[in-house]
């Protein structure tokens, strides 16, 4: 599913979450999987209370839009005074513009609309893939191919190496062979020796 602009989201009743059209939201430096429940800022998993990260499905979900208060009660606290559910509210904003770093009197993401309630201000996008999620598999394929390649190089010339060596010392040894059951008859020339010198001589330089 491409990346779409949020235009709006309607609330459902209490107790029922709002029914984004994909898995993960984001908004700014935010991002929150909504599977998972949890909210990250690039990259990085915040902590955050269910009423608070409650509070803030709310928000993303009608963004551009007053989310009034008593919206607020109904969905989060209904059946509760009214006393108690004003201190509530006011304690999960105070909190969730805490995680967002956000400030009530210069706000970025969360605006206080006076006697009616708040609007959240960011953009919002969602999708069906998390952020960064296309370029991650590509370089870690990229380097397992490579180290792979390399590796596979190095085995190779090694292989061939030894075979080489193997066979020079084998060469060596039927020359010595040679010598020793010919050395019986008569002293080896000059020239054989030469060349057993020769061999033995490639087959260390080899070994190095």
């Amino acid at each position: 599913m491409t990346e779409e602009t949020i235009e709006r989201i309607p609330l459902e009743t209490e107790g029922v979450k709002p029914a984004f059209p994909a898995r993960y939201v984001r908004f700014g430096a935010f991002q929150i999987d909504l599977r998972r429940e949890e909210v990250f800022q690039n990259g990085q998993r915040l902590k955050i209370q269910v009423r608070v990260y409650q509070t803030l499905l709310m928000f993303v979900a009608r963004a551009g839009e007053v989310v009034t208060r008593e919206e607020v009660r109904q969905r989060l606290w209904s059946g509760q005074f009214q006393e108690d559910v004003d201190t509530n509210i006011n304690t999960a904003m105070s909190k969730l513009r805490q995680v967002l770093d956000d400030s009530p009197e210069n706000p970025s993401y969360i605006e206080t609309i006076p006697r009616r309630g708040y609007r959240f201000l960011a953009a919002v996008e969602f999708s069906d893939s998390p952020a960064g999620s296309a370029e991650a598999p590509a370089n870690g394929a990229g380097r397992i191919k490579t180290e792979f390649t390399w590796l596979a190089s190095m085995l190779t010339h090694r292989h061939a190496a030894s075979l080489v060596l193997a066979g020079m010392v084998i060469g060596a040894l039927v020359v010595l062979a040679w010598f020793s059951v010919s050395g019986k008859n008569h002293k080896p020339d000059s020239q054989s020796k030469h060349v057993a010198s020769d061999v033995l001589s490639g087959t260390r330089e080899l070994h190095r």
